[in-house]
This record gives structure tokens, sequence and C-alpha cells, in this order.
């Protein structure tokens, strides 16, 4: 999922919201910067929970670390790799009907439209809490310009993944510059997504025709998002609460 789904996610399955929870919830996704992989941070949260609790430090940091990851099975478990009876996750799931638009729309060889349609479900997930949880609009810009609490992170987690410091503390920001934080709108949400498929791909995108699909992505999100959510968080806060003993 994308970032305002994670915050509203943590916020929801730890019962409060910080500085701390809020980089937890959406650190997993700062492999956009491209000094980790997908697998170090996303099937390496239970590793990451237990090595911050066993130093003492930094738990609401690693518990929302949790509830975004795979592996112990947080929400992108549910989103992406196994959803109730279905084949795949809830994104894939409900992306399907929009399989030939992204392909369309995001000029992309048809191999890669599944997987790509569903980020389309994802933004639409964002905007739809977006619209819903405006409490919230601007934590994400504050937690990314907490420089002491990211460099302090940051100097915990070079260790464990033997990076240097500055390279760790430079994926927050970094990550920052390819999701929306502010006025998010299907427009503002296509043109970060173009920035990403340029990024990874070197594929420009269709910005205007990528915005209407988020829009129709919408109303799929509308009907089938608040079952999910509300058995998604279930079943992660059971997760939490087994981990904290």
């Amino acid at each position: 999922m994308f970032p305002y789904v994670h915050i509203c996610f943590a916020a929801d399955v730890l019962g409060k919201l910080n500085n701390e929870i809020i980089l937890g919830a959406v650190f997993p996704d700062t492999v956009i910067a491209g000094y980790l992989g997908h697998p170090d941070t996303h099937r390496r949260c239970g590793e990451i929970y237990e090595y911050l609790c066993g130093l003492g430090i930094f738990k609401d940091f690693a518990e929302a670390a949790v509830t975004h990851g795979i592996t112990p099975a947080g929400l992108d478990y549910y989103c992406d790799e196994k959803y109730l009876n279905f084949a795949k996750g809830y994104a894939f799931e409900a992306a399907r009907p929009l399989v030939g638009k992204v392909i369309k729309c995001c000029r992309l060889p048809e191999k890669m439209g599944f997987w790509k349609a569903h980020n389309f479900i994802e933004m639409a997930a964002d905007l739809w809490f977006y619209e819903r949880r405006k409490e919230y609009r601007g934590y994400l810009a504050r937690a990314l310009a907490s420089e002491d609490l990211i460099l302090a992170l940051s100097q915990v987690l070079a260790p464990f993944y033997e990076l240097p410091v500055g390279k760790m503390a430079m994926s927050f920001p970094i990550y920052g510059e390819y999701v929306t934080i502010d006025n998010m709108t299907p427009l503002e949400l296509a043109k970060k997504y173009g920035r990403q498929t340029a990024k990874k791909h070197g594929i420009n995108i269709d910005v205007p025709a990528a915005a209407n699909v988020i829009e129709e992505a919408l109303d799929i999100v509308d009907r089938t998002f608040p079952e999910f959510l509300e058995i998604s968080k279930e079943r992660v806060g059971s997760l939490i609460k087994n981990l904290s003993g």
C-alpha cells in the first residue's frame, strides 16, 4: 500500500501515532531510494522487531514496520501475497478489471500489467483514506522533516543492514520525493507514480490517463476496501499482541 494507508493503518492497530510510528509505517517502502532491496525491508520486519527490542529502543518504529510488512504477515502480506481464499492479495484481485487500461496508460509490456495494476488500487486506497482521515494530513511531511529522529534511527538500523549511516538516513527524504505527501488528488498521485516508473523502469506514463484509471480504481476501493481493512486490522492487531507477549 501507499503511505497514507500505512500511516492510518498503523495508528488504528497500535492505538496511537507519533513520528516514530509514521517513519516505521513507511520504512519498508524506502527501498525506492535504491540502497536496500524489497526483501530486506518487507520480509525482515520480524527480525527488525527482535533487533530493536533487544536493544531496548525504538519499539514504536519496530511495531509500525511490522504492521506494514510481509514477514511476519502485516498489511502488505494481505494486500500483495494472499487474501482470504483468493489466489493473490487484495490489491491484485481488485485490480483485475484495470489491467488493460494500466498497460495502455503506463505504456507497459503486457507481462507487467497485472503487477502494475495493483498499484492503482493502492493509490486509490491512499486517496480513500486521505479523504476520510483529514486529521492526519501533514503528518508524513512532519515526520520526514524530523532529521534528529531519522539520524538516530539510521545509526541503529545501519549496522543491522551493514549499510553506511548516511545512506540509511537519506532513504527517508529520497522516499519522500516519490510519494504524494500533501494535496492528494488522482492527478498528483499519477504524477508521482510516473516518477517511480521512470526511475524503476525508464518508462514515461500518460499521466492524465493514469489519473483517470485511479479514479476508476477508487470506485472499486469504495466497494471492497472497508471489509479488507477490518479483516487486516484484526489479524495484524493479533500479530502485534503476540509479538509483544
